[in-house]
């Protein structure tokens, strides 16, 4: 089984020098799951993804039980599915809404048509 640790940090605190650890914000190593009907924004967002070292699971329609893929770190998600929101969040998965829709607003929304990278960066904030 891999483990993985937090990379230690160095900050200067007053007069002392401390190391601390600080959590992993990043998407290396993390199973991300990206849900889009169209194959070309969710292609952009796995190259996206995949460039910041994360493996990606895309999937076309929304269902529940996919909150139950092995080592899920975080969700991109192109609709609300209440269920799986649910799921997600009794699970402490991180996960963001990527939508044109305008019936949204919320802080995990992320309005099309944002960049991949702006994607993966807000993804990158949520996880910690």
């Amino acid at each position: 089984m891999e483990q993985m640790y937090a990379p230690s940090v160095h900050l200067k605190v007053g007069d002392h020098d401390r190391h601390r650890l600080m959590p992993r914000r990043s998407a290396q190593g993390r199973v991300i799951l990206i849900v889009q009907r169209s194959w070309l924004i969710a292609s952009g967002l796995a190259a996206a993804f995949e460039t910041s070292g994360a493996k990606v699971v895309i999937v076309k329609n929304l269902h529940p039980d996919l909150a139950n893929i092995p080592n899920l770190s975080a969700a991109v998600l192109d609709s609300a599915s209440h269920e799986l929101c649910r799921e997600l969040e009794a699970k402490a998965i991180p996960f963001v809404l990527y939508t044109a829709q305008n019936q949204f607003e919320a802080e995990s929304v992320i309005k099309k048509p944002a960049s991949p990278k702006e994607v993966v960066a807000r993804v990158e904030e949520l996880l910690t």
